[in-house]
Order: C-alpha cells, then sequence, then structure tokens
C-alpha cells in the first residue's frame, strides 16, 4: 500500500464538485509518479490534467447552457456536442452529475490501463487508489441516470479527438539516438543510465540499465488542444557568444552542489530552486500539480461568499462554480499546449544541460580535438549540478532527461498564471498590467519544503507513513507572492538555482538586466516579443521569441484570444492523427 501525506489546504474547497475531481487529479499525479504508473513526466501529466478538465468543461456548459450567466461555449465544435437527453433541466445539479461522470471517465480511461513494466502490487495499488478517490466523492453518482451518460459521452467525444492513440509515440523514446558533439543534449555523465527491474515482480531476477529519453516526439506528435495558431509558438534558436558564456558563469557558482567551492547560491535561492521543483518526485509528481495547488489557493480566496455549494439553486453558487469550471479548464489545457509546444522545441534545438555544457566546455573534451595546453576559462571537467532533487527517497539528484532549452517549468507556469491574470482581471477580480504585474498575490507551503518531505537514509517503504521513516527533513517554508507575474518570474529562474538550466532557457535576459548590469526587480521586468497572432512563417529566426516564459505567455493568449475551442487541427481530423 502506499501512505500518502495528507495535503494541506483550507476546508470546503472539495465541497464544490469540480474542486473534488481536481482534486482526484492531482492525487493521481502523485500516486501515477510513486509507482511508475501512466501518464508520467511533465508532459503526459499535463495533458491528463487538459483531458480531463475540457471534459468536465464541456459536460457542464452543454448541460448549464451558454446563455446563462454569459457562460462560454464548449471546446467542442456546436455540430459535435451531444444533445441533451429529452427532458432534462439545465440546473446545477445536473450540470455537476454530467461533470462528474465526465471525470471519472477521464480518470479510467487514463489510469486504468496500467503498464506490463510495473509489478503486480504496484498496479492493484494504483487501481485500489483511483477506485478509493471515485468513492470518496460524496454526492451519490447515479450511473443509470440519462444526464451521467450524457457526460460519458461528451467525455469519449473528448477522448477520442485529444487522447494519446495505441501505437503512437506519446512520451516514449523508442527510435531515438541524441546526436553527439559540442551543445547537443545527450545522456548526463552523473547518470547515464538507470538500473530498472527485469522483471518487476522478480527482484531476485536482477536489474538490467536502460537509457530514458521523455518525449522527443511529443511536440511533433501530440495534436493541438486549443491554440489556433499552431505555427507561430515557435522560438529563436539559443543565443551563443557572449550571452552563452554568462549564461554558463553564472549557472556555474548559482546552481553548484553545495560543497563545491565556487558554489555562490545563497538561502533564499537554494529554497527557491526546491520550492518549484517537483519533478517527478516520489509523493509529489510534476510542476502542473504544483501550479494547479496554487491556482486552488488564489481561486479559493477570490471566490464569492455568498456562494453556497450546499444549495445549488443560490444563483452566487451557479456563478461561482461556472468561474471554477472555466478558469481550471482554461489554465490545464494552456499547460497541455505548453508541454506541447515547449517539447518541440526542445528537441528541434537539442540543447545540452549546463552539466555537460561546463564539464565539456573545454574544446578537448571532443574526441576528435588536437587538445589544449590548459583547459578553457570557464571549463570545468568535475562540475556538479545542486540537481533536480529526488525528494522522499535515498536516491541522487538527477539532470531531466530531455533538452534543456526551453525551460519546460517556465513554460507550463507561464502558460497557467497567464491564464489566471487574464480570467481575474476579465472577471473584475484583479487589476492586471498587460506584459506586466498584477495585484493577485498568494502564499503556499510547497510539498517540497512541507515540514514532512524529507532526503531518506535508506529506500522508501510505501508501507510505512513518510513521517516514520528516517532522513533529513525538509524544512517548512511558507513562500508569500505579491502577484503571479513575480511567480512566474520565481518559477523561471529557480531552474538556474537547482543547475539544470541556462538562464536563457527562461527567457531574453536583455528584458531582466538594468543599465547598471543586475536583475531587475520581477515587477519592473517586461517580457519582449510574445506571441503574435498569425506571425510571418518566413519571420527571421532572430525575431523570434527566447525562453519558455514568453513561450507560455503566447501560448495563454492566443487560447484566451480564442475563447478556447476546438483548434484549426480539430476540423481535420485525418491529419490531426497523422504522425511520422
Amino acid at each position: 500500500m502506499l501512505n500518502l501525506p495528507p495535503v494541506s489546504e483550507a476546508p470546503g474547497l472539495n465541497a464544490y464538485p469540480v474542486l473534488y475531481w481536481n482534486h482526484v487529479g492531482l492525487e493521481m499525479n502523485r500516486i501515477t509518479h510513486s509507482l511508475s504508473g501512466p501518464q508520467s513526466g511533465p508532459t503526459l501529466s499535463a495533458r491528463v490534467l487538459g483531458l480531463l478538465h475540457l471534459a468536465m468543461h464541456d459536460a457542464y456548459f452543454s448541460v448549464l447552457g451558454a446563455g446563462i450567466d454569459g457562460n462560454p461555449k464548449t471546446w467542442l465544435p456546436d455540430a459535435a456536442v451531444t444533445a441533451l437527453p429529452t427532458g432534462t433541466e439545465r440546473t446545477l445539479t445536473n450540470a455537476n452529475a454530467a461533470m462528474t461522470a465526465a471525470a471519472i471517465t477521464v480518470i479510467d480511461h487514463q489510469y486504468g490501463s496500467l503498464p506490463a513494466s510495473i509489478s503486480t502490487v504496484a498496479r492493484s495499488t494504483m487501481t485500489h487508489l483511483r477506485m478509493q478517490l471515485i468513492d470518496g466523492y460524496g454526492p451519490h453518482i447515479d450511473a443509470l441516470s440519462a444526464v451521467h451518460r450524457h457526460g460519458v459521452a461528451v467525455a469519449n467525444l473528448i477522448l477520442d479527438r485529444l487522447a494519446i492513440k495505441p501505437g503512437e509515440p506519446g512520451a516514449g523514446h523508442q527510435g531515438y539516438e541524441p546526436r553527439s558533439g559540442r551543445f547537443h543534449f545527450r545522456d548526463e555523465p552523473q547518470h547515464p543510465v538507470a538500473l530498472v527491474p527485469i522483471d518487476p515482480d522478480e527482484p531476485s531476477k536482477g536489474l538490467k540499465p536502460a537509457r530514458t529519453y521523455h518525449g522527443p516526439f511529443y511536440g511533433t506528435t501530440a495534436r493541438p488542444m486549443a491554440v489556433t495558431d499552431p505555427e507561430g509558438h515557435r522560438l529563436a534558436k539559443w543565443p551563443g557568444g557572449d550571452e552563452y558564456e554568462a549564461a554558463l558563469k553564472e549557472v556555474h557558482g548559482a546552481g553548484g552542489a553545495p560543497n563545491l567551492p565556487k558554489t555562490t547560491r545563497e538561502p533564499d535561492q537554494t529554497v527557491a530552486a526546491l520550492y518549484w521543483a517537483y519533478d517527478g518526485a516520489n509523493l509529489i509528481g510534476t510542476p502542473p500539480r504544483l501550479y494547479n495547488q496554487i491556482l486552488r489557493v488564489v481561486a479559493w480566496d477570490k471566490r464569492d461568499p455568498a456562494a453556497n455549494p450546499q444549495d445549488e439553486t443560490l444563483e452566487a453558487t451557479i456563478r461561482q462554480t461556472s468561474e471554477f469550471v472555466r478558469l481550471f479548464a482554461l489554465a490545464n489545457v494552456a499547460m497541455a499546449d505548453a508541454g506541447k509546444f515547449a517539447w518541440a522545441e526542445k528537441y528541434r534545438f537539442e540543447l545540452w544541460r549546463p552539466l555537460s555544457g561546463i564539464r565539456e566546455h573545454d574544446k578537448s573534451s571532443q574526441a576528435d580535438h588536437e587538445g589544449t595546453a590548459a583547459v578553457t576559462e570557464g571549463a570545468d571537467p568535475f562540475w556538479l549540478a545542486l540537481g533536480a532533487p529526488r525528494t522522499n527517497t535515498d536516491q541522487a539528484s538527477f539532470k531531466p532527461p530531455f533538452p534543456a532549452y526551453p525551460s519546460g517549468h517556465a513554460t507550463f507556469g507561464a502558460a497557467c498564471f497567464q491564464i489566471a491574470r487574464l480570467f481575474f482581471a476579465d472577471v473584475g477580480k484583479a487589476t492586471v498590467t498587460p506584459n506586466g504585474t498584477d495585484d493577485i498575490g498568494f502564499a503556499f507551503v510547497s510539498e517540497e519544503l512541507n515540514g514532512i518531505s524529507r532526503d531518506l537514509d535508506g529506500p522508501y517503504d510505501p508501507n510505512r507513513p513518510l513521517t516514520d521513516q528516517p532522513g533529513l527533513v525538509r524544512t517548512h517554508v511558507k513562500r508569500r507572492f505579491p502577484s503571479l507575474w513575480s511567480a512566474i518570474w520565481e518559477n523561471a529562474f529557480s531552474r538556474i538555482w537547482l543547475g539544470v538550466h541556462w538562464r536563457f532557457d527562461a527567457f531574453d535576459f536583455r528584458d531582466a538586466i538594468g543599465t547598471d548590469g543586475t536583475y531587475k526587480k520581477p515587477q519592473d521586468v517586461r517580457y519582449s516579443n510574445v506571441w503574435i497572432k498569425k506571425r510571418p512563417a518566413d519571420v527571421n529566426d532572430a525575431d523570434l521569441p527566447i525562453g519558455g516564459v514568453p513561450l507560455g505567455l503566447g501560448i495563454a493568449n492566443d487560447i484566451w484570444q480564442s475563447g478556447m475551442r476546438a483548434s484549426d487541427a480539430e476540423t481535420m481530423p485525418q491529419q490531426a492523427h497523422a504522425y511520422a
């Protein structure tokens, strides 16, 4: 059995059905990453949350109707929306019932088929926990009702159009071979291979080496969800020359392992590095889970106090529920598309990470080089990064198994928080400056630093509560942000302090550096060159944005401006389903 540490958040959130099923999705995220289950990694975990919330959104609004209180249309094209069963009343009770059916359908579809690569015990545990979460929903679920069947039908339409199909590569890497040579992503020297069980049910059969590269084909084969300009979300090549040298020098000091003499990272920077990590960690999961957790805090702080989820006839309750459904669908669809387009760029450029770049900065590291008299300035063949933490295990930190540029964290975080900024400004609950700061402040305790998560002294025991397992406990830190704009900044910057990203992986640092050569305050930063609708296909590469933040901002802006309707690719299913 898997003992999940409790989630700490304000009571009452899950009384709203949409927030309960969001909670289930987030729990399945950390469960699957703890048991090596399906839909793992940043791309697929973002996609399943996008599918979950998009299915709930369309089931809910197809029942409640687009004319009530200005509710938006469905993502599905009007002609494709399943007709309501005869006699179905357009009530919040029925809308929630259809939404619940859609949620269960997606959860079962995405997590019900378990890979043979995990043990029988893990398979049984995943199934038990999934059913336990579904059974934990308070209201009665009438699976025989017409409105429930309607929700199932809507979810299946969404899954048919957007779920990864059997035989498609998804995040798999079969057939991919990384390139060799200077600047190219490849196996990191600290952990070039992982040892995995030959037979997960028979440990006595031993281990075998495995190389893992996450999602090399995902960006070019996964269907977009809601962007209207797929060709427009591209990036300029990462900068070379003086900017590359400056980025190398910075991460060498700010991102190094604690015991290295040249590591200059301050305690607050180390806190930020770990705070935003969520690198598929045991009992924690991936970044899309973290951004949803923060969104829950912000949305709850801005809820209408007149709404009461126990009284579904109140106008305030209907309006508040609709806001939650719309917000979480927009944010999770934006993150799903952020994963697709960030990974398309990652494997278009295939840039190495700092661990390889710093260790091999001297050209003599190339096998065919004639050699150098001394190691080049900036090179450090023995450098180690702080690294992405393998929290709640006894394993060493690691470098994510995919190229550096652009940063996935920067792209996911910017997409999610920009959607939230646009949404709350639109409903009159926030003041937001376009491409600037806002007044959406929040405080949040990351599960990386909650006073429970730890670096274990021995292997993790799933049969024992984490609090009963020996190891170095991470200090409880509650971090407060004055705005979502500042959160976008720190989330992106945190990856430099882990030593797993270059600064240009996040954004163009000409936007962030003041005239005195130091970094501006987050509220003073304006990100340049964010997506422009229908940018010419032949635009000069140098005129495109740099880094994950403008990429994520642009994806969010695109989806927001279009109203989150089915992408152009969805009108051409024979093309949308094709892949190379």
